[in-house]
């Protein structure tokens, strides 16, 4: 059931377009490769929707941040999807949200990834601190809530037998969501960013869009409704394993 970086490279990597992106990410900050290449998507994997339900009604409901310019253009050296997936294997389970912010405060590998370099921009934003300090939290926040959406879609199509991965590198470097087989999916619906990468690719990829055009709230999250996960399902398997 895990995931490593190695099967990702191996997977993903055979394109002129892929081995381009690989090339340029593998060759800067070497702190940052070298941890996304020892990550191992176990924990992730083996989720229930429920413990995901769990950990979406612990996200407090929140607007859209303040328009702080230096918090919205921020861009820290690891992803938050590094972060998200180094907290849940490290932890071999999901974090609510308060959970999530103490870990992120008191573990030193998390704390260097996200924490110190939050409050630096903080610091250095030329804007109100209470300001800056609100943007940024909602700004995790609304990252933090995107990843239990994406985990929680991956668990369901799990539940019902289809070996969906996912991993930080495919995310970050090979911009795929989430795969089966050959088959790349978006867990929030609509258009593929990998394709220009992997449109080349022999044997071929293909694209599938699970159709998620309606939501409803568990805590601060936005699900995708019964009715549509039921679709995606029956959709995949039709696509998967034709009759």
């Amino acid at each position: 059931m895990t995931t490593t970086a190695l099967d990702v490279r191996r997977t993903f990597n055979v394109t002129q377009e892929t081995r381009f992106h690989f090339n340029g990410w593998f060759s800067k900050r070497k702190h940052v490769v070298d941890h996304v290449m020892a990550h191992t998507t176990d924990t992730v994997l083996r989720l229930a929707p429920e413990e995901v339900v769990d950990a979406c009604l612990s996200t407090p409901g929140a607007g859209p941040p303040p328009d702080v310019v230096d918090i919205r253009e921020w861009r820290p050296e690891f992803a938050f999807t590094h972060v998200a997936h180094h907290v849940v294997e490290t932890l071999g389970r999901l974090p609510g949200w308060d959970e999530f912010r103490e870990f992120c405060e008191t573990d030193d590998r998390t704390r260097s990834m996200l924490w110190t370099p939050a409050q630096e921009a903080i610091a250095d934003a030329r804007a109100d601190k209470a300001q800056a300090r609100d943007a940024m939290r909602r700004k995790v926040l609304a990252d933090f809530t995107a990843f239990l959406r994406d985990t929680y879609v991956v668990a369901e199509l799990r539940r019902n037998g289809l070996d969906v991965r996912v991993h930080p590198l495919a995310d970050v470097v090979f911009q795929v969501d989430a795969w089966v087989e050959r088959l790349i999916l978006n867990p929030r619906g609509g258009a593929q960013r990998s394709e220009a990468l992997l449109v080349h690719a022999m044997p071929p990829f293909f694209f599938h869009d699970l159709g998620f055009t309606e939501s409803e709230h568990v805590g601060g999250v936005p699900l995708p409704t019964r009715a549509q996960l039921g679709r995606a399902v029956r959709s995949l398997r039709a696509i998967l394993y034709p009759r």
